[in-house]
Parts: C-alpha cells; structure tokens; sequence
C-alpha cells in the first residue's frame, strides 16, 4: 500500500476498462495497418467503433489529468 496521504483503494472495474481499451486500441492500429482481414460485420459498424474508440480516449486523457492532479496538488 502506499505511503503518499490521500490514496484511497478503488473498486473494482478498472479491468474491465482495461480489456476493452485494449479491443479498440487493437482495432484502431489493425485499421491502419491491415494486419488481419476484418469480417464485412465489423467493417459495417466501422462508424460506431471510431465513436467508442474517440470516447475511451477522452476519457482515458480525463482520468490522467484526474490522476496527476491527486498526485501533484500544487
């Protein structure tokens, strides 16, 4: 456990966060590179995917801004 003041244990959940940022960011890079031949379902729903993917990203960059500021208070 650390020793810095303020540190709280979080619930669960950030697992699961983690997964599916990892799907997306692995659908992301294969858009751009190719790497595997994605099946004419996911390419048809390529729209929403980018709108999840945009999504966790910001959120993503909130949750970091979040963190540096609990680190880092002044």
């Amino acid at each position: 456990m650390p020793a810095y003041p303020g540190y709280q244990r979080r619930s669960g959940g950030g697992g699961v966060m983690l997964v599916i940022s990892l799907i997306f960011g692995a659908y992301f890079i294969n858009y751009a590179f190719n790497f595997l031949v994605m099946p004419a379902f996911v390419t048809s729903i390529n729209k929403w995917i980018v709108l999840v993917g945009g999504i966790l990203i910001i959120f993503g960059g909130i949750n970091l801004l979040r963190l540096n500021r609990a680190q880092n208070p002044y």
